[in-house]
């Protein structure tokens, strides 16, 4: 574990006790803009890698498709791992349905909550996304990385107008949870990612899926589709049954559904 104390809050070194064992340089920050964005110009700026930035506040978190994610202080989890990729990228799609495994077995392990996963990669608890994860690569100088942003609505209470009938929190109230639960989402997140473990977690990412079996809205191109989510595929993709029994395979994109408040 490599920290650098300058970057260092009141949280951190607990973190970083928790994640000594881990081969990472660890930064950690009360407020960013974004840890994706951090981890992009450490990695420019030629920091060691692997690394993970944890943040308390972001002030313009990003999710997929464009959209801002909401970071308020204190009641949140974000972080982005930073990994240099030997040889070919994965398939986005494989990294970032791996990373909603990870970060929903962390979930369990250190809250005991099930959450659900919408393809490809938003968790899902009591019908409301609890957590969003964001995966991006780039080359610099022959070199490949990618990040890993993840980010988790632990205690929230206080959502934007536009998010308050689709956001939710894990918990109703602050506790002690909050560091350990960052600590397992990077140790989930780096042994998937650099394979140290060769499990296969697809089963796992199937049994928790939302979409399996339910009637599905998506764009391709700027057409509306609709059908039925039949089966997701060994590397994450989706895979769509039409009316007429056609089929369509999803490799990435957005899909709408109507998730029950049981979920």
């Amino acid at each position: 574990m490599n920290f650098e104390t300058r970057e260092q809050p009141e949280w951190g070194a607990e973190l970083t006790r928790q994640l000594r064992r881990l081969p990472l340089t660890l930064r950690c920050y009360e407020e960013l803009d974004s840890t994706n964005t951090e981890a992009k110009r450490y990695a420019i700026a030629g920091g060691q890698v692997p690394a993970v930035f944890v943040a308390g506040a972001q002030t313009q978190g990003r999710g997929r498709m464009g959209r801002s994610f909401y970071s308020p202080e204190k009641t949140g989890i974000y972080l982005s791992l930073l990994l240099r990729m030997e040889g070919e990228l994965e398939n986005a799609v494989t990294l970032t349905s791996g990373a909603a495994v990870a970060t929903g077995r962390a979930i369990r392990q250190v809250t005991g909550i099930e959450t659900g996963i919408k393809w490809v990669n938003d968790l899902y608890y009591r019908g409301r996304k609890v957590c969003g994860i964001l995966a991006e690569s780039f080359l610099w100088e022959d070199a490949r990385y990618v990040i890993l942003g993840v980010g988790v609505n632990l205690c929230t209470s206080d959502f934007p107008e536009e998010l308050q009938q689709r956001a939710g929190s894990l918990l109703d109230r602050q506790g002690d949870e909050r560091t350990a639960l960052t600590a397992r989402i990077v140790s989930e997140l780096y042994h998937l990612a650099t394979r140290e473990s060769e499990e296969n977690w697809i089963e796992e990412y199937r049994s928790r899926s939302l979409v399996l079996g339910q009637e599905v809205t998506y764009w391709i191109n700027g057409s509306r589709r609709q059908g039925v989510a039949v089966e997701i595929e060994a590397d994450g993709s989706l895979r769509i049954r039409h009316a007429d029994g056609s089929e369509e395979r999803l490799s990435s994109g957005e899909i709408t559904l109507r998730l029950a408040e049981t979920n």
